[in-house]
């Protein structure tokens, strides 16, 4: 039985300073042979928002996704307070990621990207 992965497409947001906000991503697998989707258990995985630089070398922020759900989601949860300090005046737009690993087997997925752009 052959399966893949769906592709991870691009997604970009806007973060606004001073509100909670939610980024996530959702991993989901096709059977090739089927045509079936089916969400992949990220319940025991362990997930993380990664906000970055603009060319990506440089990490800002990160933060460890507290909802991890059987039908395939990673949510993290910003917190209001995130961007209060004063670097963030000069960091207004970068890149982000959400991944996930398998603590059991190593295995690390990024399952969303994009662009960020933070805004008062």
């Amino acid at each position: 039985m052959a399966v893949t992965g769906k592709r991870v497409g691009r997604l970009d947001i806007r973060l606004v300073r001073g509100d909670t906000q939610r980024v996530g991503g959702r991993w989901r697998k096709r059977n090739m042979q089927t045509g079936e989707i089916t969400p992949v258990d990220l319940s025991a995985w362990a997930g993380t928002l990664e906000l970055r630089s603009p060319d990506g070398r440089e990490l800002w922020w990160e933060r460890a996704c507290a909802t991890m759900t059987a039908d395939g989601y990673a949510i993290c949860d910003i917190p209001a307070n995130a961007f209060t300090g004063g670097e963030w005046n000069t960091r207004r737009t970068g890149q982000w990621k959400v991944f996930v690993r398998n603590p059991l087997t190593g295995e690390r997925r990024t399952i969303g990207w994009g662009y960020w752009t933070l805004s008062d």
